[in-house]
Order: C-alpha cells, then structure tokens, then sequence
C-alpha cells in the first residue's frame, strides 16, 4: 500500500516522532511506500526516511495546525490507501494519538468560546466523534477512558496498544561497556557529580521548573537536557528559571541528541516530574536501559516504575517537597545501584515492545466498508 504518514513537527528527541519513524520503518519493511508529512522538521533524522514539507505561514499554533491538517487532506486525497495522523488532523484513516482529551477537561467560558480551543475541538472531533471512520489507536486506559466518555468514539474505532518501547534503544550493556565513562567525560562530568537527565521539550509541560528548584538543596546535582535546542525560546525561559534558583551553572541544554541510549547510560538518574504525560515512554526506555526513574503519577507508564522498583513516582496532587526528598534520597549510589539491576531485570522480563508492531497491524486492516 502507499500510507501518508502526517506529524506537525519531526524530530529525533520526541516519543511520539519516533514512534511516527519507528512506524514508517516497520511498515516500510513490510512491504509498503510510506511518506511522512510534516510541517517542519529539526534536528537529526534517519537518512531513508521519505519526508515530504507542507509549511505554512499561520501566526498562531492552532491555525497552523489546521492548515496543516487541510494542506496534508488535500495532497494525500486520491493518492494514498491510508492517512495516518499522528497527532489530531483531518480525513484520517488512522489517529494515534498521544495527547489528552481536549473535550474532558473543564475550562472556563472565555476559554471554551476563544478560537484556539474551537479549532482544536474542530480537529478533535473530526476523528472521535461518533460516525466517523477513523481508528483511534490511544496509548493508555485513561486516555481511552476520557475520548470515549467525552465523545461516546464507538468502542470498536478504539485501540488501546501496549508499551511502544523500541528494541533497538535497549542497551543496558553500555552502563558496564565503557560508554558510560566516554560520554560522561564529554559532557564534563567529574566522578563525584551526579547527573540527572531531562528528556523534554515542553519544560513546564515536563516539570523542569520542579526538578531546577530540588537542585538548589543538592549540589552535587548537574542536570542534563536533551530535546531543547540550545537558542530556542524554551532554553531562554528554563535559564531565566536556573538563574532565578541560583543553579544556572549546574544545567545544560543538549539540543536534540540521537545518543539517547548513551545519555542515558551516561546519567544517574531520569528527572521527569511531569505535570501530565499520556504515557512517558521515555521512563520505560530509561528502565530496560538502567537507569532509575524519578517520576509523577500524571504519567500514564509512571506504574512500570513501581512494578519494577527501579525509582520513585511522587503521588498526585504534586508537592515539590516529596520531589526533593525523593531526589535526596536518591543521592545514595546503593539505592540508585539496585534500582538499576531492578530496571534491567524488568526489561529483560516483560512485554514491553509490541506496541508499535500492532499499531503496523491497525495500519494494515481492512478498512470497515473497502477492500484495501
């Protein structure tokens, strides 16, 4: 088949980009001609990868997204057997969507009524709404929970996957194989320096606002940041941040990294007190990887952490005393040692890389009333 894959924005630090990528090369593999759309692309990115741009010159983020959405309808319409969106677009065939229910959450009147919300729900509704075509491929019970409840998505237009780790990024071997030391003394890490690593580009999104004020109380702590380039706007505000604490010094911006694996091998522990994440992948990546989690219970895989007692989940409602007592706790190198044999172990042991090969599956039905 020739499948339309179509994502906003395509870069390498994103779970759901390279889900979007890891996709596009198992289906690729099966025998299809998949083309990625996207607006803009960053960083590096798999050189065999087909990426058609479809930019556009919207002031706000909301209207550019829609004309998106209407860019990549009207290019893919008559040329393609499925349109897959990876994020909420128009005309799909397939959603898989890593985002929260719009449609749940209470605002107040001049937000419901404001454009920004209206055309979000525009394009919300144009794949959960009852009637449509579209196969809603979510990924995690709440989140499944909520688009159901808040559009009555007719059950069978709703999958649910299992755990989208990708093998490839699995390498626990690095922690005792010398990278560990090559990328630390890169990075300038001195022996007694405790590194926590970021994976973000969404810094308030991703808490680390929360993680730069727990720095203050421990010194030893040097903060990492993969997935936000330098220059950009988010590193201005997470310096003005740093430099507000009096911990500037101590944090660096990565921009975005294809070394994911390493990084994580390189660091102590996995910072990600998130204020809401549909899943987190990137805290089942640092697990089968070794490397203890520091985590939220807003975050959809924030479970895996307890099942595989390779960290902490601060419980809901957040209190950024718990996150700073936790990070403390987690200076021991005894604790943080066993947490990631622990890690490790659960990688080794449970199914935690199906998901993107059933999402390939999706993608290839049938579609209800068509033959291809």
């Amino acid at each position: 088949m020739k499948i339309a894959f179509a994502i906003v924005t395509l870069f390498s630090a994103g779970g759901l980009q390279r889900d979007c990528m890891a996709l596009a090369a198992r289906l690729t593999a099966r025998g299809h001609d998949v083309t990625i759309f996207a607006e803009r692309r960053k960083g590096e990115l798999p050189s065999d990868l087909k990426v058609e741009l479809l930019p556009n010159w919207a002031v706000s983020n909301h209207k550019r997204d829609l004309k998106f959405a209407e860019a990549v309808a009207k290019r893919c319409a008559g040329e393609f057997n499925r349109l897959v969106g990876f994020g909420k677009l128009l005309d799909l065939d397939v959603i898989y969507c890593a985002d929260p229910c719009l449609a749940a959450r209470r605002v107040g009147l001049l937000a419901k009524w404001g454009s920004r919300r209206r055309t979000k729900m525009q394009l919300e509704a144009a794949s959960f709404k009852p009637g449509q075509k579209t196969t809603c491929v979510l990924l995690s019970a709440n989140q499944a929970r909520d688009f159901r409840t808040a559009w009555s998505t007719e059950p069978k237009r709703i999958e649910v996957l299992p755990p989208t780790i990708d093998k490839a990024r699995r390498h626990p071997e690095f922690r005792t194989d010398g990278t560990r030391e090559r990328l630390r003394e890169s990075l300038g890490m001195a022996e007694q320096d405790l590194l926590w690593l970021a994976i973000a580009n969404q810094p308030s999104v991703k808490g680390i606002d929360r993680a730069l004020v727990a720095m203050k109380g421990i010194p030893q702590a040097r903060l990492a940041i993969a997935g936000i380039p330098p220059n950009s706007k988010q590193a201005g505000q997470v310096r003005g941040w740093a430099r507000g604490i009096g911990v500037a010094d101590r944090v660096e911006m990565l921009g975005f990294r294809a070394d994911i694996p390493e990084l994580m091998a390189a660091a102590d522990l996995l910072v990600h007190p998130a204020r809401y994440d549909t899943t987190g992948t990137v805290i089942v990546e640092s697990l089968v990887n070794g490397l203890p989690v520091i985590t939220t219970a807003e975050c959809g895989y924030a479970p895996h952490v307890v099942k595989a007692d390779a960290g902490v989940v601060i419980a809901s409602p957040f209190e950024q005393e718990a996150l700073t007592a936790a990070l403390g706790a987690a200076t021991s190198a005894g604790k943080r040692n066993r947490w990631s044999r622990n890690g490790i172990a659960y990688g080794a042991a449970e199914r935690l890389y199906d998901g993107l090969d059933r999402a390939a599956e999706l993608i290839e039905r049938p579609r209800r009333g068509a033959a291809n």
